[in-house]
């Protein structure tokens, strides 16, 4: 006889309730155990201190007080006048890199714009290229003609020939510039005067920057033949740092003075043996220290870089392409250029 299994609705559902109860069973014992083998650190109140009631009237009395020294500083005009003469005149020196800074001070008062003038001056670096630029410094020192004096860093180079006479006229008379940037045609015509003597009026210069002389303007410079460009040739053996802007470098310098000499970098012939060749030129450069070549930077680089050659005082001087040559020389007269970088 074979066995017969007969479903019956009640024992199938039994069967689901057993397992179910099983399921939760589980689930309760293995909570339990993860809790009992589980770690947990104990949490540590939380103390916050109550507010010193003492500190906080000081801080607030502390902070009141600065307020009112604050307004009070607002309210009351610095006591420039009050300070002795030597600290006033060092404080207003520092707006000389800043033209717009030293324009409104010489509209404060006529005590403040001679106090500017005696400060800025000699630090500032004066650019006389185009047609406001020359007229309107010719007339500031025709009728201010005493602070030609306190003129040291100028650069003189007329956009046009009409021009000219204001600007050899401006430099005739700032007869105490220690840095000077000009083209051979200013520096024979009021560098150097036949009418005194042949004798150089700028003693004192010792910086000279020289644009775009030619071959023909260097023999003329350089020759002690007539007693006018004798003086010129007097002038420039005073000079100590000396800057060419130009394709021209002559080969024979005779500069007993020169330390620090500069002219433009070629890539195309690499003109670092030059250089090398005037560092060891004892007899016509004896006092020759560093020779500094200057030249752009490579496109996508940007950025100063200075290179010294290996066993020479010969540097290269790369700047971005955007660094025009008044730049440089403005940061020359500064204390920040490739005179004080490279020759120190």
């Amino acid at each position: 006889m074979e066995d017969s299994y007969t479903y019956s609705p009640d024992s199938f559902d039994l069967e689901i309730k057993w397992v179910g109860s099983c399921i939760f069973v589980v689930s309760i014992m293995y909570t339990f155990l993860i809790s009992r083998l589980t770690i947990v650190p104990p949490t540590i109140p939380t103390m916050i201190a109550p507010p010193d009631p003492k500190r906080t009237r000081r801080l607030r009395s502390m902070h009141a007080d600065l307020e009112n020294r604050k307004r009070r500083i607002a309210r009351t005009p610095f006591p420039l006048l009050d300070l002795p003469p030597e600290l006033g005149l060092l404080i207003l020196s520092h707006t000389a890199e800043w033209p717009e800074t030293f324009a409104n001070l010489a509209l404060v008062s006529r005590k403040i714009q001679g106090m500017a003038y005696e400060a800025c001056l000699p630090r500032m670096p004066i650019r006389l290229i185009s047609e406001v630029h020359v007229q309107s410094f010719d007339k500031f020192l025709l009728c201010k003609p005493h602070l030609a004096a306190y003129v040291q860093h100028l650069w003189v180079t007329p956009l046009h020939e009409e021009y000219y006479p204001a600007a050899i006229r401006i430099l005739k008379k700032c007869k105490r510039v220690v840095s000077l940037a000009l083209n051979g045609r200013v520096l024979e015509e009021a560098v150097t005067s036949p009418h005194v003597g042949y004798r150089i009026r700028h003693k004192r210069c010792r910086k000279l920057t020289l644009l775009y002389t030619a071959r023909d303007g260097w023999a003329s410079l350089l020759s002690s033949e007539t007693p006018g460009q004798g003086s010129a040739l007097q002038f420039m053996q005073q000079i100590t740092h000396l800057r060419l802007v130009g394709d021209v470098v002559p080969a024979h310098l005779p500069l007993p003075s020169l330390r620090v000499f500069s002219y433009a970098l070629n890539r195309n012939n690499l003109n670092l043996v030059h250089g090398e060749r005037m560092l060891k030129d004892k007899e016509s450069l004896p006092s020759l220290h560093s020779v500094v070549l200057v030249g752009e930077r490579r496109a996508g680089v940007g950025g100063v870089r200075v290179t010294k050659m290996k066993d020479s005082r010969v540097f290269v001087f790369e700047v971005p392409q955007a660094r025009t040559e008044l730049e440089m020389w403005c940061d020359n007269t500064l204390g920040k250029g490739f005179w004080q970088i490279c020759a120190d």
